[in-house]
């Protein structure tokens, strides 16, 4: 699977890992799986290294996975997912993931080091309006 995620209840956060090719079946049963794990709980934050990744995120697959998180909105809302990737076309996608997020809604931030994410998600949430 091109998709790992392990959950550290103490952090509660969830570390993936996404490398090579994947499809939406592999995001779609990557994030359920993550939600339905026992040591998942809501407002769990999200760290993603897709230093790896072949081909990046297509727009069609950004609106699929964004669509899906929707569905699961009760459980993602006021979370932070940190995405590192070093590919223009991945930062770009995750990019436009970010301003679709918000129906859910959750933060969608993309970094190029893992310094800069960690330090991100480890900060003060935004304020809602």
């Amino acid at each position: 699977m091109p998709i790992t995620n392990v959950i550290d209840e103490k952090a509660m956060r969830i570390f993936s890992t996404v490398s090579g090719d994947f499809s939406i079946e592999d995001i779609v049963t990557a994030i359920s799986g993550s939600v339905q794990d026992p040591r998942f709980r809501p407002g769990f934050h999200i760290l993603s290294d897709h230093t790896s990744v072949g081909t990046p995120l297509t727009p069609t697959q950004a609106k699929q996975m964004l669509a899906h998180m929707e569905t699961l909105s009760k459980y993602l809302r006021d979370s932070r997912w940190a995405v590192v990737t070093t590919k223009a076309a991945s930062y770009g996608m995750f990019r436009m993931a970010s301003v679709l997020a918000e129906r859910i809604p959750m933060e969608i931030q993309v970094f190029h080091t893992h310094g800069d994410a960690e330090a991100w998600l480890a900060g003060p949430a935004r304020e809602s309006s």
